[in-house]
């Protein structure tokens, strides 16, 4: 069904269309591959002196001791629960009177 709409002319229009895209995007990601080269290029690193290292000290946290089957134990104390909350909803039912009652509409589920 697609195909026999799709007359040479418009084969040709599509076609056309398709690499003139290719060629644009093409020139854009060249264009920016280029001005990327050239930046890095031109930059030249700021010459700093040489400091020797800093002198710094970390402490870890004590790890529990590993048995010798190579098992580690993970202490876990899980937090209780919080209570449940109590949702309390009071409706009142219309009082019905002798011989007239509301008519019940049902919804079209709009």
């Amino acid at each position: 069904m697609f195909i026999k709409r799709m007359f040479p002319k418009r084969w040709a229009k599509v076609l056309a269309w398709t690499a003139a895209a290719l060629a644009w995007g093409s020139v854009a990601v060249a264009a920016a591959v280029k001005s990327e080269a050239a930046a890095e290029e031109l930059a030249i690193p700021p010459v700093r002196p040489i400091q020797p290292p800093a002198a710094t000290t970390t402490t870890l946290a004590a790890l529990p001791s590993q048995p010798a089957d190579g098992l580690v134990i993970i202490r876990y104390t899980p937090v209780a629960p919080p209570p449940p909350e109590v949702i309390v909803r009071t409706v009142a039912a219309p009082a019905r009177s002798g011989g007239s009652s509301t008519p019940v509409v049902k919804s079209s589920g709009s």
